[in-house]
């Protein structure tokens, strides 16, 4: 019985450590997965806001702040928001008498001031859709091997793909465009709501036309949808206002406090075993892949990278 016992100890503390590895070695293949960004090249994120879902109001200023995070304001050459070119402030009320598009305003032009970007040309499509169209083309036409562009679909993907179809056939290979699969942007184009009247390009048809030899190979990678990672009860972002990171000099005073309260702006109602509010960043998530390579983001993984800004 002794020895029965001892030989059960020792399958246990043998299974106990092989447990024990397998989790570390999860762990190690999670922060070894290579990023998309590899130091050279450019980002250009076009946004909605303007109309339907209010994720954006949080995601713009969020994907801002990460990206400033990592000393990287430079590289986000453009960003265009408000891309739902066929309308504001339909569905969506707005808050407290703003309207959506004037949320995605503050979201976007407050957040280039106070997170640092200075060089960053910002595009309101709606207003202008030509402007916007003409500012990512060029923007493809720059890219080459040493300067690749990687493009964040955060909106309805018809003008990252007129853009695409006015750029230069060859230029279109250096370029990635990061979406997620399964993505309401990705056909919403060609699948208007019922007050709506509207086409454009879809992501079907982006990479049916572009993705191929004869299109100019146009990388695009689809990751899993990020509503279960960033869209996350206030609580897991507490830390924007209670970090002592908060306070580091890097950023400007009151900057994380700024950023809570448009993230709390998204907060909406989730149903389930726990009924409570979530704070609706996800759109961030698709900056935090491009960054870390990390398809499973989280509120913490945000913090993690703000907490280490580059020295001033």
């Amino acid at each position: 019985m002794k020895h029965q016992s001892k030989m059960n100890m020792k399958v246990f503390f043998l299974r106990q450590g092989l447990f024990s590895l397998l989790i570390l070695i999860q762990i190690t293949c999670l922060f070894a997965q290579s990023p998309l960004w590899q130091g050279k090249g450019r980002i250009v994120i076009s946004a909605d806001g303007n109309e339907h879902d209010h994720d954006d109001w949080a995601a713009t200023p969020l994907s801002l702040a990460l990206i400033a995070a990592k000393g990287l304001q430079d590289k986000l050459t453009v960003y265009i928001y408000s891309d739902h070119i066929w309308g504001s402030n339909y569905e969506h009320p707005g808050v407290d008498g703003v309207t959506p598009y004037e949320q995605m305003k503050e979201s976007t032009l407050k957040g280039g001031k106070i997170f640092g970007f200075k060089k960053t040309k910002f595009i309101c499509a709606v207003d202008n859709p030509e402007s916007a169209y003409e500012a990512l083309k060029q923007e493809i036409d720059k890219s080459d091997e040493g300067n690749p562009l990687f493009i964040i679909a955060d909106g309805p993907v018809h003008v990252i793909g007129e853009a695409i179809a006015r750029a230069n056939k060859d230029k279109r290979k250096y370029v990635t465009v990061i979406s997620t699969i399964n993505n309401w942007n990705d056909t919403h184009a060609d699948q208007p709501y019922p007050w709506e009247s509207h086409s454009g390009w879809t992501m079907p048809e982006i990479r049916q036309s572009f993705s191929n030899a004869e299109g100019g190979e146009l990388k695009i990678v689809s990751i899993k949808n990020q509503n279960l990672c960033l869209m996350k009860n206030w609580k897991e972002y507490e830390w924007l206002i209670t970090a002592p990171a908060r306070n580091h000099s890097y950023y400007k005073k009151g900057s994380w406090r700024w950023l809570f309260d448009r993230l709390c702006m998204s907060i909406k109602p989730v149903s389930g075993a726990e009924n409570y509010y979530a704070i609706d960043a996800s759109d961030a998530g698709k900056v935090v892949y491009l960054l870390t390579g990390i398809e499973d983001t989280s509120p913490q993984l945000c913090y993690e990278i703000m907490k280490n800004p580059p020295q001033k």
